[in-house]
């Protein structure tokens, strides 16, 4: 009796989905040492047809004084096109609040990745080149800071 051939998947097997999409090594070494500085950590994923939508995740993100919690995680929507096409908005996971009751403007609730961010609608000029997620997550940062000193 023949074996039957185990060197190929059988054809009901369903497709494979291409690998996360990679992410130039500066923003890769801008993560890892983000992690190590700020005790966090960081992870891509995909949903939608397709794996058609990229997230990139940072696990206990800090959060500066004035709100209140010290810690959440953000997440950044990686269009196709990244580094060419520019990261826009950041969410957040639990939703944060300023400590001291004030609203924060721009912000909605949407859903992605099977949860309900904080959407915080905030834009500037992205240049290709010059913008990555380096001076993305620099500039949620300064954003934050910006919030709470007004």
């Amino acid at each position: 009796m023949d074996e039957p051939d185990r060197s190929s998947p059988p054809s009901s097997s369903p497709p494979r989905l291409p690998p996360p999409y990679a992410l130039p090594p500066e923003d890769e070494e801008y993560l890892k040492a983000f992690a190590v500085e700020h005790g966090s950590s960081w992870e891509r994923k995909a949903e939608g047809p397709n794996n058609s939508k990229w997230g990139l995740f940072i696990e206990n993100f800090p959060i500066p004084p004035g709100y209140d919690r010290e810690r959440s995680t953000l997440m950044l929507l990686i269009p196709t096109g990244y580094p060419g096409a520019a990261l826009d908005m950041f969410y957040f996971y639990p939703p944060l609040a300023r400590s001291d009751d004030q609203s924060i403007d721009a912000l909605a609730d949407e859903a992605h990745f099977k949860t309900d961010w904080q959407r915080w609608s905030r834009h500037y000029e992205w240049t290709p080149g010059e913008d990555s997620i380096a001076s993305h997550v620099e500039y949620v940062l300064n954003e934050l800071k910006n919030e709470t000193s007004s």
